[in-house]
């Protein structure tokens, strides 16, 4: 009996090795499953996403959408008006405008694997199992602890926080310059 206990106790470890396999282990050799929540992250470096979409990616395909449209319908006012060159210039903040929002759409907002364990302490989030630093936040829509947590954004279409704030600034800066450069392009 002691035989067939060591042999299932010995099998039942080699599963669960096979079953941990890509998952972080943690210092005291327990092991650990990053909880994702409603986010989808790809291409990890070093066991951190480099890029994540987020719950809200509708939204976040309408708005580029509506970006893409409006470059494309106010350059084509604006070809009419006052030629191709004006038009051109239009086009390319438009372009400047896209790039930017893709660039806050994929990148991780600041959710970090590497610095989980297991918590039960008073300043742990159960539903993630990290312990949380100073500035993290769990974000309800996206079931998320983020660091540096500014905001959730639903037109980008998840948080904002530490890893894309840079980001989502370029991206309102090239927005208000894309306004402003397209009215004075209208008018003239």
């Amino acid at each position: 009996m002691k035989q067939l206990d060591a042999f299932y106790q010995d099998d039942s470890n080699q599963i669960q090795q096979e079953e941990t396999t890509g998952v972080l282990v943690q210092e005291d050799d327990q092991s650990f499953k990053p909880h994702y929540g409603n986010n989808c992250m790809f291409r990890f470096d070093n066991g951190q996403p480099q890029f994540t979409i987020g719950p809200h990616w509708p939204l976040s395909l309408c708005a580029i959408i509506s970006i893409i449209v409006g470059t494309y319908f106010i350059s084509s006012i604006i070809h009419i008006q006052s030629g191709l060159w004006y038009s051109l210039g239009s086009i390319m903040n438009g372009l400047i405008l896209e790039v930017c929002f893709l660039r806050v759409f994929l990148k991780n907002p600041g959710v970090n694997f590497t610095l989980n364990s297991v918590a039960r302490n008073e300043k742990s989030c159960q539903p993630c199992k990290l312990v949380k630093e100073q500035g993290t936040y769990h974000c309800s829509k996206c079931d998320i602890c983020v660091r540096g947590y500014d905001h959730h954004c639903p037109w980008v279409g998840k948080c904002i926080g530490e890893g894309n704030i840079i980001e989502f600034q370029m991206f309102l800066l090239s927005f208000l310059f894309f306004f402003t450069c397209n009215l004075i392009l209208v008018m003239i």
